[in-house]
C-alpha cells in the first residue's frame, strides 16, 4: 500500500517518470515497482499500491499541468520566444512582446496538449496553423529536467527550423533545438493620456504621450513587487520607467530600484500612477510625463488596455471558469473555457465559444447568453491575478461553482488568475 505520511524525502519516496507514447505516465518506485490502483480510495483492495513490476492499465497516469494555460514558450537553444508572425509560429523574439507572443495550452483527457496562437488557430505537426484542435495538433509533453520536448502523433519532436525558427515536428531525437521552457505570460498594456495620444518611448528615452498608432514602443509590461504590491513598467527594450529629480519620467533604468516602483490606482477604465516621490504622473502640454500632481485628475489619469489577452482563461480558488450547456458560468471546473476578450478605451467585453456575451442575471449570476455586450473592468492587484468588475460588484466564486457579480473587496473568492 502507498501512504502520504513521510516527513522527509528518502529512497522510498523517489519515483521515476516513464513517459508513454500516448502521453500517459508510469511512475516506478526506487525498488522497480509501478504505482497504480483502481476504484475509490478507502475501498478494500482499491487503494494505491506499488507491488507489481508489470505495466497494466491501472498503472498509467494522465498528467494535467497545474500552471495557468496561457504562457510564453521559450526555445532553449535559440534563447528566443515563440510568437505569431506571417501566419506561422516562429522562434525569433528575444523579448516576448504583444499579443502575438501569447500561447494558450489546451489539455485533452488522453493526456495530450494543443498549442493555440493568439489568432485562435492551433499549431499542427507540419507547422500549419489550423482552425480546429484535430489529432494532428495534439502533442505529448516529455519532461527533460526543467525543460520539455513536444512529440507529435508521428513520434516526431517539435523543433525550430530556419532563420526564423518556424515550429514544425520533424526530429526523431532531442537536442537543445527541441527543448522549450514554459513561462508565465506577464500583462502588457497601452496607456492613453487626456490629450488622446498614446504613451510611447518611440522618440528615445523620454516617456511621452504623443503617438496615435500602437506598436511595440507603445506597449509596456507591468511586473509586481509581491511584498509592496507596487509595479515596475518595462519597455520593449527591457528598460524600466524611472522618475528623475525633477519628476520627469524616462525609460532609462536597467534595474528595479526605489525610483522604478510605482503605485497603481485602478479607476474603472482609467488608472492613476503614483511615483516614488509621492506625486501622481501627469501629462504636460508637450506630451511629456512628469510626476508632479497631488491628485488623480484628468491630466493625471490614463485609459489603460491590456493588449496580450485577446483570449481569457480564468482560474479561481475552486477551479477554472467554464460555461454549462445552459449558458451559466461556473468556476469549479478542471479545465477552462477560453473566452474572447475585446478591450477598447479601457472597457472589456467578453464572449464565449457560443458567440454570446457575458451577462449579469438574477441574483448576480453571470451567464454567457447576452446578445449585447456588458462592460467588464479589470483591476490588476496581484502577481498573475486580477479583480474583475461588472456593474458595481466584483466577480466572485463559490465552492459550489457559483460565479456571480456579488463581491465587494479583494479576497480569495474575487481574485482570478488570468
Amino acid at each position: 500500500m502507498v501512504s502520504a505520511d513521510a516527513e522527509s524525502r528518502g529512497n522510498d519516496q523517489a519515483f521515476t517518470i516513464e513517459a508513454q507514447k500516448d502521453g500517459k505516465w508510469a511512475l516506478k518506485s526506487a525498488h522497480g515497482y509501478y504505482l497504480g490502483g483502481a476504484g475509490t480510495a478507502g475501498e478494500p483492495g482499491k487503494a494505491l499500491s506499488a507491488y507489481t513490476k508489470v505495466l497494466a492499465p491501472d498503472r498509467f497516469w494522465i498528467v494535467h499541468l497545474a500552471m495557468h494555460p496561457q504562457v510564453w514558450l521559450r526555445n532553449v537553444n535559440r534563447k528566443a520566444y515563440v510568437h505569431l508572425k506571417n501566419g506561422q509560429l516562429t522562434t525569433d523574439e528575444i523579448v516576448p512582446w504583444g499579443d502575438d507572443a501569447l500561447i494558450t495550452l489546451h489539455f485533452f483527457e488522453e493526456g495530450k496538449y494543443a498549442f493555440q496562437a493568439s489568432n485562435g488557430q492551433f499549431l499542427a505537426a507540419d507547422g500549419r496553423l489550423v482552425g480546429d484542435a484535430s489529432p494532428d495538433t495534439r502533442f505529448i509533453i516529455e519532461f527533460q529536467g526543467g525543460e520539455l520536448a513536444l512529440k507529435s502523433n508521428a513520434d516526431q519532436y517539435l523543433t525550430a527550423l530556419g532563420a526564423d525558427g518556424v515550429l514544425r515536428a520533424t526530429k526523431k531525437t532531442i537536442s537543445k533545438d527541441e527543448l522549450f521552457v514554459l513561462q508565465d505570460c506577464q500583462p502588457q498594456f497601452k496607456f492613453t493620456a487626456f490629450n488622446g495620444k498614446k504613451v510611447s518611448v518611440r522618440g528615445g528615452l523620454e516617456v511621452t504621450a504623443n503617438q496615435t498608432e500602437s506598436t511595440d514602443t507603445e506597449f509596456f509590461q507591468l511586473d509586481i513587487n509581491k511584498q509592496t504590491k507596487k509595479w515596475s513598467v518595462r519597455t520593449h527594450k527591457n528598460l524600466f520607467w524611472t522618475v528623475g529629480e525633477d519628476g520627469g519620467i524616462q525609460a532609462t533604468s536597467s534595474t528595479q530600484g526605489e525610483r522604478e516602483w510605482f503605485e497603481f490606482q485602478w479607476l474603472g477604465p482609467k488608472v492613476a500612477i503614483r511615483a516614488s516621490n509621492g506625486k501622481f504622473i501627469s501629462t504636460k502640454k508637450n506630451g511629456g510625463l512628469i510626476a508632479n500632481s497631488d491628485s488623480a485628475n484628468d491630466e493625471s489619469t490614463y485609459v489603460f488596455e491590456i493588449i496580450n489577452r485577446p483570449r481569457l482563461a480564468l482560474r479561481g480558488e475552486y477551479g477554472f471558469v467554464n460555461t454549462l450547456p445552459s449558458g451559466t458560468l461556473e468556476c469549479n471546473k478542471s479545465a477552462p473555457e477560453v473566452y474572447s476578450l475585446h478591450v477598447s478605451k479601457g472597457v472589456g467585453h467578453s464572449s464565449g465559444k457560443n458567440g454570446k456575451y457575458w451577462k449579469v442575471g438574477a441574483n448576480g449570476a453571470v451567464a454567457c447568453n447576452g446578445d449585447q455586450a456588458e462592460d467588464v473592468f479589470f483591476e490588476f492587484v496581484e502577481h498573475s491575478k486580477c479583480l474583475i468588475k461588472m456593474g458595481d460588484k466584483y466577480l466572485q466564486g463559490s465552492q459550489n461553482g457559483g460565479f456571480t457579480a456579488s463581491g465587494t473587496k479583494a479576497d480569495n473568492t474575487t481574485l482570478w488568475e488570468y
